[in-house]
């Protein structure tokens, strides 16, 4: 394994088990969604990320690609940073959709992202550090080829 295929892997991996995880949290240990298909959207996708994730694991994907193993590391730092343009642009969407249909509590909508932003970087930043740990540990025992 490449250092970028374990990237890929690493940035794929929680666009594949989160959803896993949200679905068994609902079918299981929750009470089922009374507010129907817009409560599973609000809680779901915007709320814990799941359509911002994939935009931002496409973008990745395409961006480390091209990068040197330094270069990688540098932006699994900042990938925490990188992602609040990736998770506020689905509440700013569905803000503006509402108020296009006159519902006026669009435009809340468009602004409650700000305020899961600390958590989504305490989150990511945590998720971050511990992929680079991982990545450094394997790299020490020489878990990774030289090829490219």
């Amino acid at each position: 394994m490449t250092y970028r295929g374990y990237f890929k892997v690493a940035i794929w991996l929680p666009a594949v088990l989160l959803p896993i995880l949200l679905m068994i949290d609902a079918f299981y240990f929750s009470k089922p969604l009374q507010g129907g298909v817009e409560q599973f959207f609000l809680l779901y996708v915007l709320g814990f990320g799941l359509a911002a994730y994939v935009l931002f694991a496409v973008f990745s994907l395409r961006v480390i690609s091209k990068k040197t193993e330094l270069e990688v590391l540098r932006l699994a730092r900042w990938a925490p940073v990188i992602f609040i343009p990736f998770y506020g642009i689905p509440w700013i969407l569905y803000g503006v959709g509402c108020l296009i249909f006159g519902r006026l509590a669009g435009f809340g909508m468009m602004f409650l992202w700000l305020a899961y932003t600390p958590y989504v970087l305490v989150v990511g930043v945590f998720f971050s550090f511990v992929t680079i740990f991982l990545f450094k540990v394997m790299r020490k025992f020489s878990l990774f080829s030289e090829r490219h």
